[in-house]
């Protein structure tokens, strides 16, 4: 794993995204235990696609990144939707919410950015 990380630890993508899921899953720690291991189950393997695309996209050559990009945005916004719903719904406290928010609108201004310079 060290490797890996390694490898990766140059790509401020990888890096706020797999930090990212380590917050994710205190957060889901705490959740009641009908929820943990439905919709906190899905929103932690959807992160985790999310980073999985982040390292296969990065290997690609620079002409064939745009679609890939695209599927990170797509997964992206699907845990979005998921982690506002477990908001909403009272599976976390505000406090929470809103440190998690701000790490959202940086991975998606990474995405935003990562997206515009692969057209």
């Amino acid at each position: 794993m060290a490797k890996l990380m390694a490898q990766y630890s140059h790509l401020p993508i990888y890096v706020k995204t797999y930090e990212f899921i380590k917050y994710i899953y205190r957060i889901i720690q705490q959740f009641r235990k009908e929820y943990k291991h439905t919709l906190g189950a899905e929103i932690q393997q959807i992160a985790w696609q999310i980073l999985d695309e982040v390292i296969k996209t990065n290997s690609l050559p620079d002409s064939q990144k745009e679609d890939s990009i695209q599927e990170i945005s797509y997964l992206f916004d699907k845990f979005k939707i998921r982690f506002r719903f477990a908001y909403e719904i009272g599976l976390m406290t505000n406090r929470k919410f809103g440190v998690a928010q701000q790490q959202i609108e940086e991975i998606g201004k990474m995405i935003g950015g990562w997206q515009k310079w692969a057209r």
